[in-house]
């Protein structure tokens, strides 16, 4: 452990603009046709106000010109795989204890969170046993997994997630490595704090969030709209005439999310999402929407879901999110890092993609330089004056959750202020992971950062 590493500063807290180049479930409805005319004024006219805080990483983990700089699905390059099981193992053979407490944690969180709570509570003391195993050999057993999980998920009949799809075979195995590394570390802090496993299905509930939003947020800040809540198929709200998004409760990489929109004239609700199977239905009556909902939000992962309203990203922005990452290693938490997210052309979500993705210029406010080479940077210098609040908001709600590491904030900037989605403290949505093969530096501090204060 090592205190005196710092964060890299290959990046200066002002992301410089660029003119061509460049891991939660977000969901919006555009508001802008390639307004490029009024997305200049809108440039001009909004005042330009910096961000108080400082970001520990303003580069977001990312090696600025690598095609998959920003993304999860990273494809796996040699060097990378040295460094994610040279993390792993100094973790485990260099922190045994740390590494026992945090990874059976960890497990038995993901079991709680992606099974049930009678499972969660077999779980536990399987946990005990097996957790001296799994630390020797995970990065095998993430090979083996890579291996056999496509085919058998397909032979079953459930739909593979489309984040995954771009996966190279190392890309995927290295991944699952990375964030069994990261969260050993961050499940260590609730070893700690003595914060039970079973918590993890409740803070990985997107209900949970919209009500701890709803309580917490600022004058002027808001939750998204909740419009009914699905348990088991069966509808406790309102499917409203209107465009919405129905999302599992728990999970994320916008697995089984499905926007609608409702067609007055033909008494329909139309999903045109390009990430669904291609044999599903693209418009329901209000029958046909509620038996669909029966059938695909009942039984296994998806038990609960919700309908959310589709909000609308203000001009100039497209479908489009931003995502704050804060950064609590024992009591006052801290900016890791913010981005703005604009979905694919023709999307109404964010959930799904290998995303252009723009870092902020800090000093003045401002949208800076996109990570990607093959980004046009056509939003590169458009004022964000509603990035500070939001900043600021995100860091007074994660002091009120200081079990977690790492929160990963998802906010819609819309005309009546931002939108709240979701907190991600749960893989797939947590981005800290990515330091590891983004910059070694980058794990080194966190590690240190997290033992250092934990001790």
């Amino acid at each position: 452990m090592n205190e005196s590493i710092q964060p890299s500063a290959e990046v200066s807290q002002t992301a410089q603009p660029a003119v061509t180049i460049t891991d939660t479930g977000l969901e919006k409805q555009s508001k802008s046709d390639g307004q490029s005319g009024s997305d200049e004024a809108a440039k001009k006219e909004q005042p330009h106000e910096g961000i108080s805080r400082k970001a520990i990483w303003p580069d977001y983990f990312a090696r600025l010109g690598q095609p998959d700089a920003t993304i999860w699905q990273y494809q796996g390059y040699w060097k990378d795989t040295f460094n994610v099981w040279r993390a792993y193992y100094t973790l485990v053979f260099g922190h045994p204890i740390v590494t026992f407490h945090g990874m059976r944690r960890f497990y038995t969180s993901l079991v709680y969170r992606t099974g049930t709570e009678e499972m969660g509570k077999i779980a536990k003391p399987v946990f005990f046993i097996l957790t001296p195993f799994l630390m020797l050999l995970t990065p095998f057993v993430s090979l083996l997994a890579v291996a056999i999980a496509p085919p058998l998920l397909k032979s079953i009949g459930i739909e593979f997630p489309a984040m995954f799809k771009p996966f190279k075979f190392m890309g995927w195995a290295n991944y699952n490595v990375m964030l069994v590394t990261m969260f050993t570390l961050h499940s260590y802090k609730h070893h700690k704090m003595d914060w039970d496993p079973s918590m993890a299905i409740k803070h990985s509930s997107k209900i949970f969030w919209n009500d701890f939003f709803t309580e917490n947020l600022p004058e002027g800040h808001r939750a998204t709209i909740e419009y009914a809540v699905i348990t088991d198929g069966r509808i406790n709200g309102e499917i409203p005439r209107d465009s919405f998004v129905i999302k599992p409760a728990t999970g994320g990489g916008g697995n089984y999310l499905r926007t609608m929109t409702w067609d007055e004239e033909a008494g329909v609700y139309r999903c045109e999402d390009p990430e669904k199977p291609a044999d599903e239905a693209s418009s329901y009556t209000p029958e046909e929407l509620k038996k669909w909902i029966n059938d695909t939000y009942h039984g296994g992962s998806r038990t609960r879901a919700v309908i959310e309203k589709l909000e609308l990203a203000r001009e100039p922005f497209p479908v489009s999110s931003v995502r704050v990452m804060t950064f609590n290693a024992k009591d006052d938490a801290e900016l890791l890092s913010a981005v703005f997210l604009p979905a694919p052309e023709g999307s109404n979500s964010t959930a799904y993609f290998d995303l252009d993705t723009y870092l902020f210029n800090y000093e003045d406010g401002t949208l800076g330089q996109p990570i990607r080479p093959q980004s046009d940077g056509k939003y590169t210098g458009t004022p964000v004056p509603e990035m500070d609040g939001v900043i600021e908001a995100c860091i007074a709600m994660h002091n009120k959750l200081p079990a977690h590491v790492e929160i990963s904030w998802d906010v819609i900037l819309t005309e009546d202020g931002p939108v709240y989605l979701e907190g991600n403290i749960m893989p797939p949505g947590c981005d800290y992971k990515l330091s590891i093969f983004k910059k070694w530096e980058n794990f080194q501090y966190l590690k240190g950062k997290i033992l250092g204060a934990l001790g």
